[in-house]
């Protein structure tokens, strides 16, 4: 099964791809779901693909808004632009945009789970016009996903295996669009559904009910997060071509990290009790929200627990902050550009591309960027902490929050 890992820019897609992603997907300046995120530049998305294929991997180009008029206007001068570039597919939601991309270009097709495709026969009818991937709608469980390969067994089927989840059907909300005029179908929301919401009562007036659900705030809109870790050797034995992870606008790290994480995972046995521990660790030392397995099982997860690991991710609650970016090792000393601070005390870690070269220590010893001992970090600096390591290449600060 292939990993597909989400790129907001390039150096995304640089620590995804070296945390072993398969494939990235990522946005131009038009035409994308994540309008916010960095997205690329013409000369970006060319370099992107440029060191992708260098290391055999793939991009996928999203143009998977829901175009109105002015935007198919814009639409063919865009696709004239990018169809030099080597682009692996580009991934559309709508028939519009679809008929232009084969119009001006040849680009391979992938559709968006924004389209719903949530049946097999709407899956032979996109077949029909020529798309070679379906990304399935969130909403699909792995039952109907079993019927759907079954019945299309020649169409490549990719589904979500990790991120945030709409409380919409499959991202069509209105809310953005209703209370900040920024449509989530243009790429523009501003998520709402996780505000703080309090209650009013029309015979109170000017008295406000707050809403509480445990020590943070209340989730009466926003979904939990999707995490089907447990769950990989049943999409591999299913036959799955892809899985995908959310997240274009989240951090280099969650990116490097789940990267890191599903890639392994396909790889284990479910007998492999400790490994699957370890990665449910793992999975817990990104900021989230409660995980769950959304539509998965559909009611039915008992008549496939002898197939999954054993493995239950409410045991792990430990919250990890990313702290920098290694740069070199030098004379027991690994450099790191600081985005947080870090003291004397913490507990750190410094994870690398392959999980068996991570490092934890204590942190005893600080130094500036003259040698000079202090005793706490400065974000926006350089810095170094002393540990043995040979090579710092692609590591990744994160510190155990007390």
């Amino acid at each position: 099964m292939e990993i597909v890992a989400p790129a907001g820019n390039l150096e995304k897609l640089q620590y995804a791809l070296a945390y072993n992603a398969d494939a990235v997907y990522l946005a131009g300046q038009q035409f994308g779901l994540r309008a916010f995120a960095g997205n690329f530049t013409l000369s970006e998305l060319r370099a992107g693909v440029e060191y992708a294929h260098a290391l055999n991997k793939k991009v996928y180009l999203t143009l998977n808004i829901f175009s109105r008029n002015a935007d198919l206007e814009a639409l063919p001068e865009y696709l004239q632009e990018i169809k030099q570039l080597p682009l692996d597919a580009v991934i559309v939601s709508e028939p519009g945009t679809l008929s232009l991309v084969k119009k001006y270009t040849d680009f391979p097709i992938h559709l968006s789970t924004q389209a719903n495709t949530t049946n097999w026969q709407a899956v032979s009818f996109w077949k029909e016009l020529g798309l070679e991937r379906i990304i399935l709608a969130r909403e699909v469980s792995y039952f109907e996903l079993l019927e759907i390969k079954d019945k299309v067994p020649d169409m490549e089927l990719e589904v979500f295996i990790h991120g945030a989840m709409c409380m919409a059907w499959s991202g069509r909300c209105l809310m953005s669009a209703l209370l900040n005029d920024r449509s989530a179908n243009l790429g523009q929301c501003t998520h709402p559904c996780r505000w703080e919401w309090n209650l009013t009562e029309p015979t109170r007036p000017g008295q406000v009910f707050s809403i509480q659900e445990d020590d943070h705030v209340s989730y009466l809109m926003h979904s939990k997060d999707l995490c089907l870790l447990k769950e990989i050797p049943l999409l591999n034995s299913a036959g799955i071509t892809a899985g995908k992870i959310e997240g274009r606008m989240k951090s280099t790290y969650y990116t490097a990290l789940m990267s890191r994480i599903y890639s392994e995972a396909r790889c284990l046995k479910k007998s492999e009790s400790e490994n699957w521990q370890q990665l449910a660790q793992e999975v817990s030392k990104v900021n989230h929200r409660p995980y769950f397995t959304a539509f998965f099982y559909s009611g039915n997860e008992e008549a496939l627990q002898s197939q999954l690991p054993d493995l239950n991710l409410d045991d792990y609650s430990q919250e990890w902050q990313f702290c920098g970016k290694t740069t070199h090792s030098e004379d027991g000393l690994v450099w790191f550009d600081c985005l947080s601070k870090i003291e004397s005390g913490d507990t750190v870690q410094i994870i690398f591309p392959d999980r068996k070269n991570d490092v934890s220590l204590t942190v005893n010893n600080i130094y500036d960027d003259e040698k000079n001992l202090v005793s706490m970090t400065k974000p926006n600096r350089s810095f170094a902490l002393k540990v043995d390591v040979i090579k710092a290449d692609w590591g990744l600060v994160r510190k155990l929050d007390k």
